[in-house]
């Protein structure tokens, strides 16, 4: 039953550990899941067990919102609790300044050991936001793939020929084809078995690791048994009408034409059938390792002063409004994410709460469940405090506003927007931007958004008296 978030503040009290005891703290982060792909968030099909029984051991934030529809500022907003445009991470292609502290940066001066294993968070890769170590990104896996032959110099004409035939189903598949290697050497083994030794390493000195999984984000290419694991599934429908795109922005209309090489427009329900088969197949397999980190905790003696935190940076199309993979667009499969919190001790366990979050709103949750300050510059408000708010989310051009009744999307310098009635048009299939009787809710959303603007100036920019 979900609780109020006055009752969670107050189980966070009266649960709260020894002031003496140190916590760790374990962040998984999988690449592009979108929130309804996971068993404990309804999903009949799916199979998550252990992230669901992640969920029954602490809480459920049922409506999480990222920063943006991509990678980079999504992360770089999780890891500061700062927006995109206050940290200045606004695509993919920027990082963050000097002067940004990161939870790896404030926790590395807390006493923990700071590692990150798997994509590294920010861009460019080399950069390191704070950690002091990695474990093992995408270099130690190109190694450890070349090791066992199927990279580089001891790659067989056999493996090169499985590799090419992979390669050519993927590219007339909307990246939708199995790796050729058994799963045992695929990336998400490798790196939970990474991330397994380092917690096995490091009982006795507090430690940040955070475990970013590329998967599920496309090439949808799960390795068997999981390319197989949902043949035949009957997946929820995605969400579509005919003729939805004639009053959308223009930009949507070229992202059905143009995705990732692919022209969506051709995509069947088998293309689709297949699409979603693969990437559930990588959400369980991602489960699947997570329940051995997991497992390794309790095996340890860790997991009674751990706390895990399971989100994603942001979500996957699906096939939904026709679209596929991510792009300049704000639809709530992109980005409303999952998000599990488990503190043993400290929150409660079978705990659903509904209130809409932030993404920014984790980094002051963590501090706060450790009993460390939060710095004034952090924009995010702890989960145990914060009360339900409208969500957004950005690109430099393009911002997202998202009530509990209404979404707006301002596109900078455009004569087109989008408006949804959430209430009526939960899957946003109809834009009533343009739409009359919605006017006065488009106002009131616009006011809303420049108020967003106006107040979420860099806090680390404050003016400074003239004085004598």
């Amino acid at each position: 039953m979900p609780i109020t978030r006055r009752q969670f503040a107050s189980m966070l009290a009266a649960g709260a550990a020894p002031p003496q005891d140190r916590w760790n703290v374990l962040l998984i982060t999988n690449d592009q899941h979108r929130a309804d792909c996971l068993g404990a968030m309804g999903n009949p099909v799916i199979r998550t067990p252990r992230l669901d029984r992640l969920a029954q051991e602490g809480v459920l934030f049922e409506r999480l919102f990222a920063q943006c529809p991509q990678c980079v500022p999504s992360r770089s907003a999780l890891h500061t609790g700062r927006y995109p445009h206050v940290n200045r991470t606004p695509s993919n292609l920027f990082r963050l300044p000097p002067g940004e502290e990161t939870l790896a940066t404030l926790l590395g001066q807390n006493g923990y050991v700071t590692a990150a294993v798997g994509e590294l968070p920010f861009a460019p890769t080399k950069f390191l936001g704070g950690f002091q170590t990695v474990v093992a990104s995408d270099p130690e896996y190109h190694a450890f793939q070349e090791a066992r032959g199927w990279r580089g110099s001891k790659l067989t004409p056999e493996r090169q020929a499985l590799l090419e035939q992979y390669r050519q189903r993927s590219a007339k598949q909307f990246q939708a084809a199995p790796v050729p290697w058994p799963e045992e050497l695929d990336e998400t083994a490798f790196f939970a078995a990474r991330a397994v030794e380092f917690l096995k390493a490091h009982r006795d000195r507090p430690f940040f690791l955070h475990v970013n999984f590329r998967r599920p984000h496309h090439p949808f290419d799960p390795p068997p048994p999981f390319d197989r694991m949902y043949e035949g599934a009957r997946f929820p429908p995605s969400h579509r009408r005919e003729g939805e795109m004639e009053n959308k922005p223009p930009s949507q209309k070229k992202y059905l034409a143009q995705s990732v090489g692919f022209d969506l427009r051709t995509m069947t329900d088998r293309d689709l059938d297949r699409i979603k088969s693969h990437y559930y197949g990588m959400i369980s397999l991602n489960d699947k390792y997570i329940g051995l980190m997991l497992d390794t905790l309790a095996e340890s003696g860790l997991d009674s002063r751990t706390l895990v935190v399971f989100t994603s940076d942001h979500g996957e199309m699906l096939g939904d409004h026709g679209l596929l993979f991510k792009g300049g667009y704000f639809y709530d499969e992109v980005v409303r994410v999952p998000l599990i919190i488990r503190a043993p001790g400290k929150l409660p366990a079978v705990r659903r709460v509904g209130a809409m979050a932030e993404t920014i709103d984790i980094l002051p949750t963590i501090l706060e469940l450790l009993d460390l300050p939060v710095p004034s510059r952090v924009q995010g408000r702890s989960l145990m405090r914060k009360t339900s708010q409208p969500a957004h989310a950005e690109f430099a051009n393009i911002k997202m506003i998202r009530t509990g009744d209404w979404k707006l999307v301002h596109y900078l310098h455009a004569p087109h927007g989008e408006l949804y009635n959430l209430r009526e048009d939960p899957h946003e299939l109809y834009n009533l931007y343009d739409d009359p009787s919605a006017a006065p809710a488009r106002r009131q959303m616009q006011a809303a958004l420049t108020d967003w603007l106006i107040d979420s100036e860099d806090p680390l920019l404050k003016p400074l008296p003239a004085g004598d």
